[in-house]
């Protein structure tokens, strides 16, 4: 059942635009030719012309609202601006002012805007290697991107990841009810060149964008139609790449037909990336690292210098068809479809655990949707309405460590159908406001089946997801932007209320009761930005985030990051008590597991803009505040009653430690996994406090400098405590180079980021990042069809040792008290730095080149919190042939 849900929203842009302006480069010369474009937040295009000899041009008949102007003129960046000024100066190198349309779901100039945003466009999209999309959000202050294996890229926004920032494609909710609390790989879905712009806003955005916006949004924005003239053109691209790390290729292409009225884009790219060779050749969390001991040289003599089975197949393809309707409307349909084949997760593999086999299939996205848009309705100034669809398919093939260990097949589909509405109109000069709504409905389909590699029987079991699961996101909010003292005040303050409902069909075979569930929170923010002088403004923000639970937080059963995880409601039925980490020795806090309820973050934030001829400077501090969070933790049993059950899964007791023995609790294990089982409560509070600073100067049109830094700072309150994957202090710095004419354009630059030793339990048991092991966990491996190769009469030939000589030289006695101790092999994520060098060529009015060397003195790190070890030295180089 589908419902239209009308939502008020109060957008950004002054009521009345000018309808004449002029284009000029750097040293004030007129441009003649450019095209000026201008379009709504959601793409439509309103009007188009060029501009004349002296540079002018005049854009008649304009409504009132909030609209973005595109300029582009042969030999110069492209510049998009707002109707608040047409006197635009284009340059001939990139330059980050821009406006953008996520923060306030309308355009709006990033310069006056008091939400950091984060713009990267098409230029920057395809001028170095993007395994996924999400690489293009690098150096960006606030933003960590954390790879569990090379296919998958889940970035954090100010210490938030997975079901804590929320994606969309074009304004339309890309998030479905599975997404993971921790780094999840859905966003690597969106193929890089699909994209014209990618967004993200740091900070919550739930009053826009409702559920799941807390640590912020990323929005991807697909290619803007360019119609033409009377007479048909036809107008596309053609581009090749290559790069050494990863030993890949790839090729992508588009074309585009259009006339005065009709615009039709056709897309497609395919690419292959080989395994991934890290910095030195070496994994410093290999498998044989972390449970045998081994040094990372000998690991690299034995299995090769690249990091292996991390190498996977991408392909994508996209259409856009557009009209532009008599009497201001327009009408856009969009279409995308992703694919990654061969993924497999490098760190269940040789990254750390071990594993036989854990791959990733399928691995696909259709992604559609229809919007229909019209100017000047009566008192309105725009109304749109958009249909969607987002259908993912995601699955899994995970077996343990032995030949003989049962393989677990999962197959999930979530078919999510969207409806919304949306108006905007005006009240005077000094505010604009935006109304609209919005209501998806999820259905999950799930399918599980164990296969015994011994009998050869495969048998259904019940799903990571309960099978025909509903999920009903929807929402109203309103938002009014207030302009006073002449434009140099502006206040934007907002509301949103969300309901989310879920329900679950019966499966009493698979153990799954008929059962429904419903949450509702109202949410808000405001911010309130002076321009103090003509080169200095100062803002501040306070905002709400809320996040429903989602499916995989209700009724999510499966093996993760930490263990076998299974929903809060089936332990606490079975007495289970809450423990105070996710952590192998977690400890009782001497309370009963209960049921979720939503989580809660209250976002305070000031910051200043500096921006004086040459030199531009934005720095801000922020203070979240996180209540409820929905965590992981390690399921606790009284000593006396520890169940052979959990659901319909058999589950044994594990030797408790002497801790545990004193509280008298212990945790339990299932067959597919050694450690703990673990469920998601409601447990606590956390405190996120940082800052952030980017920092720009044009030495000359042709030489520009920029710098980027920041710092977070995270704790759980209750107990005071590390809190979970906390981003290190990150940083760059770069240097630009961009002549005219033909000629290459350089670019040098520096990342670097801190060492991170303020670990959590989880982390340091996380394979990932303090990789803790056990002598258990090492008599496993030894024992298991993965390092069987190399075992001969009971020895491990490359070092000549028995299993208990191994034991003993890595965990001996004195360290692991007992076999089932676990003990951390990292105690800290160690600091780097890496220069890169890019660059550019125009071979010909139509041809460039784009080439670079990435990591140039082959430095071997790792991101905090990933699963493999970033790319070496890697030298790159495409070709694209425009048409």
């Amino acid at each position: 059942m589908a419902r239209i849900v009308l939502l008020f929203v109060f957008l950004i842009a002054p009521a009345l635009a000018a309808d004449s302006g002029s284009v000029r480069d750097t040293s004030g010369q007129p441009v003649a030719g450019a095209h000026v474009a201008v379009l709504t937040p959601q793409g439509s295009l309103v009007a188009e012309t060029e501009s004349a000899a002296d540079g002018s041009f005049t854009l008649p008949g304009l409504p009132a609202g909030s609209l973005q102007v595109r300029v582009e003129a042969q030999g110069f960046a492209p510049r998009t601006t707002s109707l608040a000024s047409l006197d635009i100066v284009l340059d001939i190198s990139e330059i980050r002012s821009t406006v953008t349309v996520t923060a306030l779901r309308g355009a709006v100039d990033d310069v006056n805007e008091s939400a950091r945003v984060a713009a990267v466009r098409e230029q920057e999209l395809r001028q170095r290697p993007t395994p996924t999309i999400a690489q293009v959000l690098e150096n960006t202050p606030g933003v960590l991107l954390q790879q569990t294996t090379y296919a998958q890229a889940s970035p954090f926004l100010r210490g938030l990841t997975g079901y804590h920032v929320l994606n969309l494609i074009d304004g339309v909710r890309f998030n479905n009810s599975t997404f993971r609390s921790g780094p999840n790989q859905y966003l690597a879905f969106v193929e890089p060149t699909q994209a014209q712009r990618v967004e993200a806003v740091l900070g919550p955005a739930g009053a826009q964008y409702g559920s799941d916006a807390m640590g912020g949004a990323i929005q991807v924005l697909t290619p803007d139609p360019r119609f033409a003239s009377d007479r048909w053109e036809t107008h596309g691209d053609l581009q090749v790449q290559g790069a050494s790390a990863d030993a890949s290729g790839g090729v992508n292409g588009s074309v585009a037909l259009a006339n005065a009225t009709t615009y039709w884009l056709i897309g497609a790219s395919r690419r292959r990336m080989n395994d991934l060779r890290a910095g030195g050749g070496i994994d410093s969390r290999h498998t044989f690292r972390r449970l045998f001991g081994l040094d990372t040289t000998l690991t690299r003599d034995l299995l090769g210098s690249r990091q292996q089975d991390t190498g996977f197949d991408q392909w994508g393809a996209q259409t856009k068809l557009a009209f532009r309707l008599p009497r201001q409307q327009s009408l856009t349909l969009w279409y995308q479809r992703g694919a990654q084949d061969n993924v497999r997760n490098y760190k269940d593999l040789w990254g750390g655990l071990g594993r036989l086999q854990s791959s990733f299939a399928p691995q696909d996205l259709h992604f559609g949707y229809v919007r229909y848009e019209k100017l000047g309705v009566g008192l309105l100034d725009s109304v749109s309405g958009t249909v969607s669809v987002n259908s993912q398919g995601d699955g899994s093939i995970r077996q343990n460590l032995r030949a003989t260990d049962t393989a677990t097949h999962d197959r999930n589909r979530v078919t999510s159908w969207g409806y919304a509405a949306q108006a905007t109109t005006h009240i005077g000069a000094g505010h604009a406001l935006v109304f609209g709504g919005e209501f998806f409905r999820e259905r999950i389909d799930a399918r599980r089946f164990n296969f015994n590699p011994t009998t050869g029987v495969a048998a259904t079991a019940r799903a990571l997801y309960p099978n025909g699961s509903i999920y009903t996101p929807s929402g109203v909010f309103v938002q009014d932007t207030a302009l006073w003292l002449g434009g140099r005040l502006r206040w934007t303050g907002g509301l949103r209320w969300t309901h989310v409902g879920f329900r679950t069909p019966e499966d009493l075979a698979l153990g799954v009761i008929d059962s429904s569930q419903s949450f509702r929170d109202l949410t808000f923010n405001t911010s309130l930005s002076l321009r103090a002088t003509r080169w200095m403004s100062v803002f501040g923000v306070v905002g709400r985030g809320f996040r429903a639970p989602n499916l995989n937080d209700l009724g999510a059963v499966g093996l993760n990051d930490l263990g076998f995880e299974i929903p809060a409601s089936d332990a606490s039925a079975a007495g289970a008590l809450l423990a105070a980490t996710a952590g192998e020795n977690a400890l009782s806090k001497g309370q009963p597991l209960g049921g979720l309820a939503p989580e809660r973050l209250f976002n305070y934030e000031a910051g200043v803009r500096f921006h004086a001829g040459r030199f531009s400077a934005r720095i801000q501090a922020y203070d979240a505040e996180l209540y409820d969070p929905i965590v992981r933790r390690t399921l606790l049993f009284p000593a006396g009653n520890v169940p052979a059950r959990l659901g319909t899964l058999d589950v044994t007791p594990i030797a408790p430690t002497p801790q545990q023995q004193a509280q008298g609790v212990v945790t339990v294990r299932t067959a597919f996994d050694s450690r703990a089982v673990k469920a998601f409560v409601n447990d606590g509070r956390a405190r996120y406090y940082g800052g952030e600073s980017l920092v720009e100067y044009a030495f000359s049109s042709r030489w520009r400098l920029e710098s980027g830094y920041a710092f977070i700072a995270g704790r759980d309150l209750f107990p005071n405590r590390p809190i979970r994957r906390l981003p290190p202090q990150m940083g760059h710095l770069r240097l630009r180079h961009t002549p005219t004419g033909r000629r290459p354009w350089l670019e040098g630059r520096l990342s670097f980021a801190g060492p991170q030793s303020r670990l959590s339990g989880g982390d340091r048991d996380d394979e990932r990042i303090g990789g803790a092991r056990s002598r258990n966990d090492i008599a496993a491996f030894f024992n298991g069809a993965r390092v069987a190769p190399y075992i001969r009469d009971g020895v491990f030939t490359p070092t000549g040792e028995t299993l208990r000589q191994i034991q003993d030289r890595v965990l001996p006695a004195g360290i692991a008290p007992t076999d089932a101790t676990r003990v951390a092999l990292h105690l800290a994520t160690a600091g780097w730095a890496v220069i890169d060098v890019l660059g550019g060529y125009p071979l010909a009015e139509s041809v460039d080149a784009h080439f670079g060397v990435l990591n140039l003195l082959d430095r071997n790190y790792r991101l905090h919190g990933s699963g493999l070890d970033a790319p070496g030295i890697n030298a790159f180089l495409g070709l694209r042939w425009r048409f």
